[in-house]
């Protein structure tokens, strides 16, 4: 292994003029390559040729249409002069829209020309024939259609022999272009290859002297001898370095000596900043011992800084949940975490969110933790008046909102008398949108019993099967009205899941009401579930529009909607925020993974009973 700098250096002009070899090299080879591929370049001549060809066994269809019909079968000579006509005009599109050569043009012109005449005079024919009967029409024919006929073929021989000698041409000067540029490139390759090697090797040996001696000064400073300075041989950069190297010898004891007491004097502004901030600080060390604390977290913990330096934090604050937490903080090798705890300071209880920060030495090793309690109960309060806010409008709204579904299924039942076209595409948009705002408040009244901690899970160990197929049944016959595959393959062996049944299978008639929503005819929604590491992964996946990848992670937030010019919003974005809640509560993460115009898969993860597993 190369160690010395020079050695390096020369390593990467070694590497740069192999480098420089190799694109030379590829530069040749792909140059003869490219005289390999000419005849690909001359496709616009060939496609008139080919056009030509076309053309020439078109009209001599066309003339053999015209035989059989004089003196065969005058329909069957008609249509088939008809459908060569076609044939033979399609090409001629084909070469009137790709001229390219000099001469070209004319030759298609004149092509024009003769086959009208031609066509034309077959017109004639019919009429010679069905006055004055076939002899005349073969007469017609042998004097003055033929003529044309012989005409136009030799036409489209001149346009086939201008585009093959175009086309040699180009071939021959393409070729011979592409060979000289390979031997120039060759030819500078290996002048690169040659020069850049003396170079390298010249300038690596001049410009490494100095930095040598500089070297050798610099390890007998580090070994104590301060009084070392550095020859200064040259005026260019590394003479400069010198220059400032011997400037920084010549400070570095001053600086030695009065760094220790900046240092202090540092340290003892910033302890009195911490001191005096309002939200309660405390510093701990990798043993969860009591480093620092300021004067807000003696007043909320009751405690005197004297008395608990150098203890344990769970002696001396006495809440486990937060020792807990900051432990699992430190363990989980996050830079920052945060959660909110409720604390009880001077008989009243209080919400702060524990921010736990890390901090690591030199050495990237944990040397101290910060926890920084921020008060956030004003902010719990508000949250609370608006949840108990939405609760009560929700409830408020949900007695109307009965009383017009119940109106609306009964006018839809005609029971109240029957209802004409108009009347009852009304009564269908008002029981719709009855529907989706019952939805709303549903979702509302879900989401504030969930955020409020009102909301009561009863866990137990289920089979995760039983969940599924319980949340899937209600849903066939609506996706076989709507032309959707739904299907869902057992696995009899998952383990047993530890969580609330009936929230679980709310979760999944949520997403499998949006995957409903989001297909068509033809579509398809395959759930899923399969153990691993300890977790069971549940899936919703479907075959319909797919979500937009900016909305891949917006869409579990309360009132997001997709909004997308291709893209039609029929959800009233609340749904996927009480999933994940409910999600959450269960100690699982839920994400999607989605493509426009492919499908969207929603995954989700649940515990399993700890016990069925070691049992399997």
């Amino acid at each position: 292994m190369i160690k010395t700098l020079k050695g390096k250096i020369n390593l990467i002009y070694l590497v740069l003029v192999l480098l420089i070899a190799v694109v030379g090299i590829t530069a040749s080879f792909n140059l003869y390559n490219l005289s390999k591929a000419i005849d690909g370049l001359m496709i616009a001549n060939y496609k008139s040729i080919s056009a030509a060809n076309n053309m020439i066994d078109a009209i001599e269809r066309q003339d053999s249409a015209v035989l059989i019909y004089i003196s065969v079968d005058s329909s069957k000579g008609k249509a088939l002069f008809a459908d060569r006509n076609e044939e033979f005009l399609k090409w001629y599109n084909v070469t009137a829209n790709n001229i390219t050569e000099k001469g070209e043009k004319e030759l298609v012109l004149a092509i024009k020309a003769s086959y009208n005449n031609y066509v034309r005079l077959f017109f004639d024919l019919q009429e010679i024939r069905s006055r004055e009967g076939i002899s005349k029409a073969v007469d017609f024919y042998n004097n003055r259609m033929m003529s044309d006929f012989i005409n136009t073929k030799n036409i489209l021989k001149q346009l086939c022999i201008l585009n093959e000698k175009s086309m040699f041409n180009s071939k021959y000067s393409a070729t011979k272009n592409s060979n000289n540029s390979m031997y120039i490139v060759l030819g500078l390759s290996i002048f690169a290859i040659i020069s850049g090697y003396t170079i390298s090797r010249f300038f690596s040996n001049k410009f490494l002297m100095p930095v040598t001696m500089l070297t050798k000064t610099m390890r007998l400073i580090k070994a104590g001898d301060m009084n070392q300075q550095a020859n200064i041989i040259s005026r260019d950069e590394i003479g400069e370095l010198a220059e400032e190297f011997n400037n920084m010898t010549k400070r570095l004891q001053q600086y030695e000596q009065s760094t220790r007491g900046n240092i202090l004097a540092e340290e003892n502004k910033s302890n009195v900043i911490v001191k005096n901030i309002s939200d309660p600080i405390v510093v701990v060390d990798m043993n969860y011992r009591i480093v620092m604390l300021n004067h807000a977290f003696e007043k909320v913990f009751g405690v005197i800084e004297k008395n608990v330096i150098n203890k344990n934090f769970i002696g001396a604050v006495r809440n486990k949940e937060i020792f807990d937490f900051i432990s699992s903080a430190i363990d989980s090798d996050v830079d920052t975490k945060q959660k909110i705890f409720t604390v009880n300071s001077n008989k009243e209880y209080n919400f702060y969110n524990v921010v736990v920060a890390t901090a690591k030495d030199s050495n990237d090793n944990l040397s101290r933790t910060i926890v920084v309690f921020q008060n956030v109960t004003q902010l719990k309060e508000l949250e609370k008046i608006r949840t108990d806010f939405i609760a009560t409008i929700s409830h408020e709204f949900k007695t109307p909102l009965t009383s017009i579904i119940m109106g609306a299924d009964m006018l839809n039942d005609e029971s109240v008398g029957v209802l004409n076209e108009e009347q009852q595409q009304f009564v269908n948009a008002i029981k719709e949108d009855s529907d989706r705002l019952a939805k709303l408040v549903n979702d509302l009244l879900e989401l504030t019993r969930i955020e409020s901690g009102k909301a009561v899970y009863k866990f137990q160990k289920y089979s995760i099967n039983s969940i599924i197929e319980c949340a899937v049944q209600p849903f066939y016959n609506l996706a076989a009205q709507n032309s959707v595959y739904l299907h869902y393959e057992p696995d009899n062996s998952l383990p047993m899941v530890y969580v609330d049944f009936e929230k679980i299978t709310w979760v999944l008639n949520n997403l499998i009401t949006n995957a409903i929503k989001y297909t068509g005819s033809g579509d398809e929604i395959c759930i899923s579930a399969v153990y691993e590491s300890n977790k069971v992964y549940v899936t919703v996946k479907d075959t319909g529009t797919g979500i937009p990848e900016d909305y891949l992670e917006k869409i579990f937030e309360k009132y997001v909607q997709v909004r997308d010019s291709d893209f039609e919003v029929r959800g009233t974005g609340l749904g996927l925020a009480v999933v994940k809640e409910i999600i959450a509560a269960h100690n699982g993460v839920i994400w999607c993974e989605s493509k426009l115009g492919v499908g969207s898969s929603f995954k989700f993860t649940l515990e399993v009973d700890s016990f069925d597993v070691d049992e399997k």
